[in-house]
């Protein structure tokens, strides 16, 4: 991924106007991030120099170089510029600055041949992973022409995340924050499924969604555990990037060995 300056100008270079709407450019900036357009929740907005002209500025982590362009807007974004025109506050245009090497590489385009929602909460990319080399997939890149689903999707990663976050601490809720993300029963698996569905219905490409698992007595005993919806085997033959040993094409459904009994 990239870091990424973009700036916002007014039509009269009025710096207090620009001031006083500055949450026209946050809301710019929430639906970029709805949209997969942007990586992250903490956006540093402030002034800055461009061409000898102070602008506003926002330091964003973007998924590709130019995941900013307006070929990429979805009507969410576009609705959100307009709003931010109507008060005099125009996109100035956006410059790379450098290649986030601590981010996850993007995946390189191509239609993957399968896909898995897949979080924790250590990642910050794009909740969408490619079957093919499990690299993250930008949500505008598939889903630009539906954005209830888009924005619907980072708000079930930042639950996924929250969920994820409690029960490696370990303090407080962590049974209830477990529960979430590997009971089938639970609410953020419910809606995390659905989800999955939705994104193939809606791609084509067949999406599966990913269930957390801990525990398990013994080695063998997880060996044998079945698809937790329809009981049938899934173990794989060998795990597919070390993490999923498990995968039902019926249900669509991958999951992990219990980390202690992984070889």
């Amino acid at each position: 991924m990239y870091l990424v300056e973009a700036f916002f100008k007014h039509q009269n270079d009025n710096l207090q106007q620009m001031a006083d709407y500055t949450f026209l450019v946050n809301n710019i900036i929430d639906q970029w991030r709805y949209n997969g357009q942007i990586i992250g929740r903490e956006i540093p907005l402030f002034f800055a120099q461009l061409d000898q002209q102070l602008r506003l500025a926002v330091k964003v982590i973007c998924p590709e170089q130019q995941s900013l362009s307006f070929d990429f807007n979805n009507s969410e974004v576009s609705t959100a510029f307009e709003n931010a025109e109507s008060a005099g506050i125009f996109f100035d245009g956006f410059q790379l600055l450098a290649e986030d090497l601590n981010s996850d590489i993007t995946h390189n385009g191509n239609t993957p041949n399968w896909q898995i929602l897949y979080t924790t909460y250590l990642q910050s990319c794009s909740p969408l992973h490619s079957g093919d080399d499990f690299l993250p997939i930008p949500l505008y890149k598939q889903l630009q022409n539906i954005p209830h689903l888009s924005m619907d999707i980072i708000k079930w990663q930042e639950n996924w995340q929250a969920c994820d976050q409690l029960q490696m601490n370990g303090s407080v809720l962590e049974q209830q924050a477990l529960a979430e993300i590997s009971n089938t029963n639970s609410n953020l698996f419910k809606h995390g499924y659905y989800l999955a569905q939705e994104i193939e219905r809606s791609t084509a490409i067949p999406t599966y969604y990913y269930l957390y698992h801990v525990g398990g007595n013994n080695f063998e005993q997880e060996k044998y555990r079945t698809c937790p919806l329809c009981h049938q085997k899934w173990l794989l033959d060998k795990p597919l990037f070390d993490i999923f040993y498990f995968k039902c094409d019926h249900c669509r459904i991958v999951s992990n060995m219990a980390w202690r009994w992984q070889s």
